[in-house]
Parts: C-alpha cells; structure tokens; sequence
C-alpha cells in the first residue's frame, strides 16, 4: 500500500468515527447507482459524500464526489471522504474491496435486491439504518400496494414475451433477474426465462423458432422508428409482427431495484395486458 494512504488510514481512523459511533451516518458513500437513488428517495441525499458514477446521476448530486465507475472504483477517494458508512452492492461490487474497507475499520452495509419482493424490505433496512425508518415506511407500503395492484396470474393465455437488451448480438433477460420478474408479475410468459444467465445471448433464429407474441426493446423511440424493431419487420410470418406486438418501452425505472421501480412495473404490465385483450378480442371474432 502506497505510504500516503497508509497514513491517511491511520489518521483517520485516529480520528474516531464519531458520527458511526454517536448516531446515523453523516458521510455516506454508496458504491451502486439504486443505493445512490434510494437516499434519493428516502430525502437523505445531503448525507453522501461520495458515489460511483454510471453516468445517469440525479443532478441534485452534481456536487458530490465521484468515486470511480463500475470497473475504476478507487479506494484512495473512498477513503478521502472520510465515510462513516459504505452502502455496497453485494453481487456488483469487488469483494475484495468491500472486506479491505472493513478491514480498514468503515462500516460497509451489503444490499442485492433480486426479486421486486426484495424491494421493500431493502427500502426498510435502509430506513431504519439511516434514522428515516418512517419515510421508509411510506415508500415500502406504496411500493407493496403497487404490487397487489399491478400483479396478474399467469393463465394458458398468458402473452409470451422477448425483451431484446440488444441486437448485434441479441441478448435478452431471463426470470433469474429483476426484469424476468417482472414480467412474471405481469402474467406474462418470458420465452427465455428458464435460461441460468441472468442476461442470456440468444439467436435470431431462437427468437423467431419461440414466436413470441410481444417484442419488448427499451427505448425512448416510438415502436415505429425503433430499427431493432424495424429488423423483426423482416419476418412478417412471427405472431408480434402479424399482430402489432412490436413494442417500446423506456425501462430507465426498470432496472434499478427501488421503490421508483412501480412506474416502469406499471408501464411494462399496460403492454402485456393491452397485448392479452388484443388476443382475446381477436379470438373472440
């Protein structure tokens, strides 16, 4: 280790950890972009004093130190805020660098919500770590009215579904991750789900061989001038091109794991729902 950030250890852990110590954190640094967000919602934003940098950061932060990105964390400026409270990621972040901070004497908190079931007891524990356990409160039981409110069975008529991640090459979700679950909570039918990659490459031919009745890309383009979605018009013989199931969807508030997750959960369900009554309709002729 070089010999300045040996001693800037050792100063500052001389120095005490009083805030840690005398009552909630004061100087956090969040090492994930849906922690970073998450004290976002729960008012608390003027406490961090550092954040990794995904490029998508609420300009409210716009004063607070970077830290590094997904790959460049440093732990020189970690350390140089001088945090009494590390909030981590625990399937996204270097474990080697989390236990060298603990070992360093911060406190790092671990969170790795996976299932939208994860969201509310994640926005809790944070509540209650950070003194704003009533402000917590409110969000997890909106986010948990959100759910019963959104949820639908999934019935032999359930829409079945490809959400393209990418297109050359194509990669998609399956139901081991936050999207996947989604969609099952929407009562539909992810037609890779079963795959053990939580963000699988697939084949067109795959896709086209499923014959999925929905194409979702996240996009903020409308469906009509998508060229992903222009490609599939190719293929007029698939169930979502002959049926209008090309769709686009902006999945900004889809992929982080906070109670702001119920807008996109809401937006995703509209299309699968519509994409159900439309089959129905059309059976029913």
């Amino acid at each position: 280790m070089r010999r300045w950030l040996a001693a800037l250890v050792c100063l500052w852990l001389a120095s005490g950890q009083a805030s840690a110590s005398g009552g909630e954190a004061q100087r956090i640094v969040s090492l994930a972009p849906f922690l970073t967000d998450m004290l976002v919602q729960l008012d608390v934003s003027d406490r961090l004093v550092g954040v990794l940098d995904d490029g998508l950061l609420d300009e409210k932060l716009d004063s607070v130190k970077r830290v590094g990105g997904y790959q460049t964390l440093s732990r020189e400026l970690i350390l140089s805020q001088k945090p009494d409270l590390v909030l981590a990621w625990t399937s996204g972040n270097d474990p080697q660098l989390l236990a060298q901070l603990e070992n360093w004497g911060l406190q790092v908190e671990r969170f790795d919500p996976q299932r939208l079931a994860d969201i509310a007891g994640m926005t809790r524990e944070l509540g209650l770590l950070l003194g704003v356990s009533g402000r917590a409160e409110q969000l997890a039981v909106d986010f948990e009215q959100a759910l019963v409110r959104l949820q639908r069975p999934i019935n032999d008529d359930a829409p079945r579904v490809f959400v393209q991640l990418w297109d050359n090459p194509l990669y998609t979700v399956s139901d081991q991750q936050l999207i996947g679950d989604a969609l099952r909570h929407c009562g539909a039918r992810n037609i890779f789900g079963e795959l053990s990659v939580l963000a699988p490459q697939v084949g067109r031919e795959s896709v086209i061989a499923a014959d999925p009745d929905l194409i979702i890309v996240f996009a903020d383009e409308p469906a009509q001038a998508n060229p992903w979605l222009q490609r599939w018009r190719q293929f007029p013989q698939m169930r979502a091109v002959r049926n209008n199931g090309l769709k686009s969807l902006d999945g900004d508030s889809l992929v982080k794991p906070t109670p702001q997750l119920a807008e996109g959960l809401e937006g995703l369900c509209n299309l699968v729902w519509s994409n159900a009554a439309e089959k129905t309709m059309s059976g029913s002729r």
